[in-house]
């Protein structure tokens, strides 16, 4: 596992142009990241310094003012954050540290773990097209940066080693994915992990889908086993299979269609339990395929608490007195500077709350009644929709030309359109006056 820091939208390339934009002079920021899974970083903002702030600057040389950096670290401090400053090597595409820089951090690392020992701490240097950066998890031992991921709309990496793996370009099973977006698009492909919470109707879709683009590895997390009723859309599964995990089969489907070149994680758990929870918010890349608001609920919190990009999908066929009245489909992508569902006021909150509590719970709460009836499901049209999400996949992370981020699928008139919402400015889930960029810093929502 390697250290990345995941920048909210397009922040780091604005970080880095205005900083460029001080050349042929260095300039330089702090930033306050919260900590997120494993070596996870996630920006929550940039402090600048003022000019006053600065004690030198020239084309070779940055330095603090001693009150800028104490006035980062009071932040770092109070707020339990690690703190990284940044500077640019103007003239470089692909920056080195200096004997300057390693001089200074061997004064300022010290410094920050005195002032704010939880760590991590360290220090970037920018080029114009690249970066190195090290990450000091106690004061003596340090570890490279190995990636920037900015995470939007569409999610951008930058990693300090790049390019594509030789055996990629030999593979011919993924030759005609090659030829669609690229042979760098399938390297992005086969470096992810990717979660799906949920293995029914759609989850399974997505992992059969997932394994043929030749996906690095799937997390797979659902606690249902395979019934009767789960065999008239359930890829992957037969009857023989009655009784299995849903995870089980959907792995063992995934390793055959891929000659085990996808790796598979299968969990059995509940996203509305804790350590369920934590266990797919290391993924880059998660797909809901629930069908309870509670858990949508959770992953649309975590998607923005953790910078953790996540497609949410449902299909509704509303049937009365035995013949259909509507039949519709939704595909969403939840990430910074797109809207949450919490915005599009898709989550009923009397159904998240009974899907957060205990079966016990449950059945003592006098204003439930009734038992969940079970909802009519199509494989056809879980087909559509869960195609739909992974073709937004592809565009978020390895380039395929669309920009739509919500679609509805309004099956009677037999269209797929585009759907737009603007975030709200003070949203609890998206904003950063809510969870977004918390990591740990927030518990997770869970029961």
């Amino acid at each position: 596992m390697t250290w990345n820091v995941r920048f909210p939208s397009d922040s780091f390339a604005v970080l880095r142009s205005r900083l460029l934009a001080v050349a042929p002079r260095e300039a330089g920021a702090a930033l306050l990241c919260n900590r997120g899974v494993g070596k996870r970083l996630l920006l929550d903002h940039a402090l600048f310094p003022e000019q006053h702030e600065i004690s030198r600057q020239s084309p070779v040389e940055l330095e603090f003012h001693p009150g800028f950096v104490a006035r980062a670290l009071k932040q770092a401090r109070d707020f339990d954050q690690s703190l990284l400053f940044v500077h640019t090597h103007p003239f470089s595409s692909w920056p080195e540290f200096s004997s300057v820089d390693d001089a200074g951090e061997r004064l300022l690392i010290p410094t920050l773990f005195a002032r704010a020992p939880q760590g991590p701490h360290g220090a970037v240097v920018l080029g114009k097209e690249g970066f190195r950066g090290r990450i000091y998890s106690r004061p003596t031992f340090v570890e490279h940066l190995a990636a920037i991921v900015e995470v939007g709309e569409n999610v951008r990496t930058l990693a300090r080693l790049s390019g594509v793996p030789d055996q990629l370009n030999l593979e011919e099973i993924y030759d005609r994915s090659v030829r669609a977006f690229g042979a760098e698009g399938q390297a992005t492909l086969s470096r992810m992990t990717v979660g799906i919470v949920g293995l029914g109707g759609t989850g399974s879709i997505v992992a059969e889908q997932l394994a043929h683009l030749g996906v690095g590895h799937l997390k797979l997390l659902d606690d249902d086993q395979v019934e009767p009723s789960n065999l008239n859309r359930l890829i992957g599964s037969s009857a023989e299979d009655i009784g299995r995990p849903k995870v089980e089969v959907a792995a063992r489907m995934a390793t055959r269609i891929s000659g085990g070149k996808v790796g598979t994680t299968p969990l059995i758990g509940n996203v509305l339990d804790p350590q369920s929870a934590e266990a797919v918010l290391d993924c880059d890349f998660l797909f809901s395929c629930t069908d309870n608001h509670g858990s949508r609920a959770t992953l649309v919190q975590s998607a923005y608490q953790f910078l953790i990009p996540t497609i949410d999908m449902g299909v509704q066929i509303d049937t009365h007195g035995g013949a259909v009245r509507a039949m519709s489909g939704r595909v969403q992508m939840l990430s910074p500077g797109l809207a949450c569902l919490q915005c599009r006021q898709l989550l009923d909150p009397e159904a998240v709350r009974r899907d957060f509590m205990s079966a016990q719970a449950r059945q003592a709460d006098p204003y439930i009644t009734g038992l969940v009836q079970p909802q009519p499901a199509v494989v056809s049209l879980n087909g559509t929709v869960a195609s739909l999400s992974v073709t937004m996949f592809l565009a978020a992370v390895a380039g395929v030309p669309s920009r739509a981020r919500s679609l509805i699928y309004r099956i009677s008139e037999g269209i797929i359109k585009p759907a737009s919402f603007a975030p709200q400015t003070d949203c609890i889930v998206c904003s950063p006056r809510g969870a977004l960029a918390k990591g740990h810093s927030w518990p997770i929502l869970a029961r």
